[in-house]
């Protein structure tokens, strides 16, 4: 299992993805909070609230992947400048 979630949140050259390490620790939370609200606070669990809090979830995760991409990209065309 550890080896799993190191390989998950890994790069290529051993590095860790920030941006993967925040969207584990986001959808445990999602998820977490709606045990929460349908276990401890007996309310009925609605799909939509879930469903727009994972898409903006998984959005956020999106553009944080594109803006690190473009980072590694201007830090890898620096390079080859130099």
């Amino acid at each position: 299992m550890k080896n799993f979630l190191s390989r998950l949140i890994d790069s290529g050259d051993r590095g860790v993805e920030a941006h993967l390490v925040l969207l584990c620790c986001g959808a445990l939370a999602l998820i977490g909070l709606s045990i929460y609200h349908v276990v401890i606070l007996h309310n009925g669990f609605d799909p939509d609230p879930f469903g727009q809090g994972l898409g903006y979830l998984l959005a956020g995760n999106g553009v944080a992947a594109w803006g690190q991409g473009l980072q590694r990209k201007s830090e890898k065309s620096d390079e080859s400048d130099q």
